[in-house]
């Protein structure tokens, strides 16, 4: 994302150098992005970057067929100081509120009745307006400076938004691409419109940024499909592909909380989501592996070019970092951290390649073998499925013990 803004704003700095042809193809290019990138929004159920695209698309459309840059007239002035102090805004409000997909009534009459506002306010500007307060509101921040053609109102503007969604973006707590390509959006538009007069900045700079914007969504669908929510960690399909370039020589570890159904009964749900946060947040620390939620109460981890052998004080390293957490929970409100500490712990079991299990499924299967006897042998135990254990453990039931 970077990379492509970077391009962005040297190609817009250099534009004037561009062959005719060129900058008669790049006219269209805004369209063509745009419709490209509202079919993968629309697809993916997300209405905040079809908004985006729509208002960075309006305002291509009203500069081109109402005020050309090539055209200096006063309908080009008064556009300019109209539209460059609205979009910022656009950007912002559609940053802000709640994703809330396509099929939302409520949120789709909202936002048409916003565009529709706007389109009266553009309209009522440029045909009622007196021109003192156009002179007003077009009053400029360096008078007589060539670089910066920026109102001092458009400014503010994009002050405002960029500081408002500089805020989001700190306080977010699950990564969402889309609110950072948010601010090269504005930054990116923000030189657009400041360099208006020259034709084919607008239309180039618009084209790359739909293409920012459907990076961030392609990004965002493989991180949510990779990713586990609660936990923040990968999630089961990224340890399937993982397997695909282990080679021979790895090692896999599965692990359980234990008695977790039952911490689940007596201190709520909520806070069993707290018990799989802090786990997960525990394994995360692994060094020289990469952990997976595997499901439920379940976690994996891959050692890629290890052995069993060397990363088994490893893996004890975080079976006493569990069991050394304290979490309160409140007798009286299961669901409210107080005064009561508990504790959980983790069983897990550990298997690497060999002549009978070859494949990452079934060390993987043979790990679970060595998990579900440290659950017979008391829970809180690390077993190496290649280790005897020191009394027989019966064969495994299809149900789990919790």
């Amino acid at each position: 994302m970077t990379t492509l803004t970077v391009v962005t704003v040297w190609q817009a700095l250099s534009i004037s150098q561009w062959p005719e042809s060129w900058l008669r193809l790049v006219a269209y290019a805004p369209y063509a992005v745009m419709i490209l990138g509202g079919f993968i929004s629309l697809w993916l159920n997300r209405i905040q970057p079809f908004l985006v695209l729509l208002s960075v698309l309006l305002v291509n459309i009203l500069f081109s067929y109402f005020a050309p840059a090539e055209q200096i007239s006063i309908a080009l002035s008064i556009l300019f100081t109209i539209l460059s102090f609205l979009l910022p805004l656009n950007l912002l409000l559609w940053g802000v509120l709640p994703e809330k997909g396509i099929h939302n009534h409520s949120f789709n009459s909202l936002a048409m009745a916003v565009f529709v506002a706007q389109g009266l306010l553009v309209y009522w500007v440029m045909s009622e307006l007196n021109l003192h307060w156009i002179d007003a509101i077009s009053m400029q921040v360096f008078p007589g400076v060539d670089f910066y053609h920026l109102s001092f109102a458009s400014t503010l503007s994009f002050l405002l938004a960029g500081f408002i969604l500089s805020l989001k973006l700190n306080r977010q707590k699950q990564l969402r691409v889309f609110n950072h390509s948010l601010v090269f959006v504005l930054l990116l538009m923000g030189l657009a419109l400041n360099q208006y007069m020259q034709p084919g900045v607008i239309a180039w700079v618009s084209s790359m940024v739909g293409l920012i914007v459907i990076l961030s969504l392609v990004l965002d669908s493989h991180h949510i499909a990779y990713t586990d929510e609660l936990t923040g960690i990968k999630g089961r399909r990224a340890l399937n592909e993982s397997f695909m370039g282990l080679g021979k020589r790895y090692a896999l570890a599965m692990i359980d909380i234990d008695h977790f159904k039952n911490f689940n009964d007596t201190h709520g749900h909520d806070m069993g989501d707290i018990v799989l946060k802090m786990v997960a947040q525990t394994l995360d620390t692994v060094k020289g592996g990469s952990v997976y939620r595997f499901g439920g109460e379940e976690f994996a981890i891959v050692f890629a070019g290890k052995t069993a052998h060397s990363v088994k004080y490893e893996l004890e390293r975080l079976r006493e970092a569990v069991a050394s957490q304290m979490i309160y929970v409140d007798a009286k409100n299961k669901t409210k951290a107080s005064d009561k500490p508990v504790n959980v712990t983790i069983s897990l079991g550990l298997a690497e390649p060999d002549t009978k299990h070859t494949t990452p499924t079934e060390v993987l299967k043979f790990a679970d073998e060595g998990l579900y006897k440290a659950k017979r042998l008391g829970r809180n135990k690390l077993i190496h499925s290649f280790e005897k254990p020191t009394k027989s453990s019966p064969k495994r039931n299809s149900k789990k013990t919790a």
